[in-house]
Formats: C-alpha cells, structure tokens, sequence
C-alpha cells in the first residue's frame, strides 16, 4: 500500500515551491476579488464547498488584512466573499469546513490540489479564474427604441 502525502498527487509528488506558489496566487487573486463589488455581477460556478475551503485557505496565510491593519476573520473572509460572488453564505462556515475536512470521498480532492493540478498540466495561470462568472445584462429593447 503507498500512502501519499498532500503535496502528491497520483504518481505525482509536487515540490513545496509549487504548492507554495499556487497558494500565492489563490490568495492574491483572493484579495483582487475582496476588491470588487457585488453589483458587477460576478458568481460563482462551483460549488459552495469549494469557496469555503479557499477562503479558509487564505485565511490560513494572514495575508488579508482590515482597515486597521489586523488579520480579516475566517467568517469575514467567507461572508466578504459570498456577498461579492452573489451567493448565500453558509450560517456556519467551520461546520462547512469541518464537514470537508471529514470527507470520506477521495475522488474529491482538495480544491487546492485540483488548482494544482490545472495549473501544471494544462497551463492555466490562475485557475480560481474559471469558477468565476459575470452575469449577462439583459437589455430591453423597448426602451432602446422609446428614443427612436
């Protein structure tokens, strides 16, 4: 029986630095998004799990800081988040995270596992980047043509 570590994947063992990079780019693409208003319409095309378990990820690395200079919350990140992504926040957002963590599913990777692997195999620069959305803005033709 071969028993893997979290930095490998498969027959794939990742070095530090790349875990550590992609990490990087999740939080700063994280911050990019904290930036942003909900009103711009973005959403969130995975799964609520998924964004839980990156806002815990940023969490982790204390990066992400608040007007006066002290480390966002866990729950701040995660409502912050929801709101800018146009999705209902979870009530209990470390009853989600416990959940994950006791997932028995291993088809399921960690998300940063998955991040990982787009990222080396096919390329993708900033992976986070697809499982965001922009609403289209349906325009009215009617009011278009009143002016007309």
């Amino acid at each position: 029986m071969t028993l893997f570590k979290k930095t490998q994947v498969g027959d794939r063992r990742w070095a530090r630095e790349d875990v550590d990079r992609i990490k990087a780019m999740i939080v700063a693409d994280f911050s990019e998004l904290l930036n942003r208003q909900p009103a711009e319409g973005l959403q969130w095309a995975s799964t609520k799990t998924d964004l839980v378990e990156l806002s815990h990820l940023v969490w982790e690395s204390g990066l992400l800081l608040d007007e006066r200079g002290m480390p966002l919350s866990f729950r701040s990140i995660v409502n912050r988040v929801c709101a800018v992504l146009n999705v209902v926040p979870p009530h209990n957002p470390s009853g989600t995270l416990e959940k994950i963590r006791a997932r028995k599913n291993i088809r399921v990777r960690p998300v940063a596992e998955r991040y990982l692997l787009l990222h080396h195999q096919q390329h993708i620069l900033h992976p986070m980047r697809l499982d965001i959305k922009r609403a289209r803005v349906r325009r009215n033709p009617l009011s278009e043509n009143v002016g007309a």
